[in-house]
């Protein structure tokens, strides 16, 4: 019970918090497949929809922020780490440019390649991942560019019930930084906090809850307010 109320006191925090700045409606979708134990591909549907932050519009859903098509190989080493690669995907944003909503669209096609393991400690799961980054930007713009990003996660998963002999409650709490290079110039890019519930039957998950990221962005730091729905299928 202790840890119940602890979990609703989180998601309570993450509710007030809510009406400020930008606010976001994320979906994705992970799509897998392990071909032989220590083989597999995958790929990752992602999109983002956002309210006009120029406004005070709070309908998450109101104008498209950003897809990716990201498709993965897997390689799991004997040590039960997995080497993870996607040596090209897709990226298209859109960026809200004044109160009576004009848009502009972003193209970035990147290089992504990461290594991740989880860790059992007693009920409690500990999954640990690392991401490096090849982004070209902005490619259909006169002002392309290339820099790169490295990406730390770990994400803690706490039982709370069983729905089903098979089928797990657990509250997710997720934090990834962000660090970016172009040129010389190496900075914190963002910081991203998920909290919420996860349902979990064998390899299939769902995660649903609300991630805050704040990002560093000269001059003014922004942050953003998502609801986030991430499901995760093994097929």
């Amino acid at each position: 019970m202790l840890r119940f109320r602890f979990v609703l006191l989180l998601l309570s925090l993450s509710i007030i918090g809510y009406t400020q700045d930008r606010n976001e409606g994320w979906i994705r979708l992970n799509l897998n497949h392990w071909i032989q134990p220590k083989f597999g591909v995958g790929l990752e549907l992602h999109h983002r929809r956002q309210a006009n932050y120029w406004t005070t519009d709070k309908n998450l859903l109101d104008e498209s922020m950003l897809t990716i098509v990201r498709p993965w190989i897997y390689f799991r080493l004997p040590s039960k780490w997995v080497i993870s690669s996607s040596p090209l995907s897709y990226h298209g944003s859109r960026e809200i440019l004044n109160i009576q909503g004009q848009t502009k669209d972003f193209l970035e096609l990147r290089s992504t390649y990461g290594i991740q393991r989880t860790f059992q400690l007693n009920k409690l799961i500990s999954r640990n991942r690392a991401w490096y980054e090849l982004r070209f930007s902005n490619i259909n713009q006169p002002n392309y560019f290339f820099h790169t990003r490295l990406r730390i996660q770990n994400t803690w998963l706490i039982p709370l019930f069983s729905i089903t002999k098979k089928t797990k409650l657990n509250y997710n709490f997720t934090n990834e930084f962000f660090i970016s290079q172009r040129k010389e110039l190496v900075q914190f890019d963002h910081n991203r906090f998920f909290n919420g519930l996860q349902v979990k039957w064998g390899p299939q998950e769902i995660s649903l809850g609300y991630q805050w990221s704040r990002h560093n962005i000269n001059p003014l730091a922004i942050s953003r307010h998502q609801l986030f729905l991430n499901t995760s299928f093994d097929l």
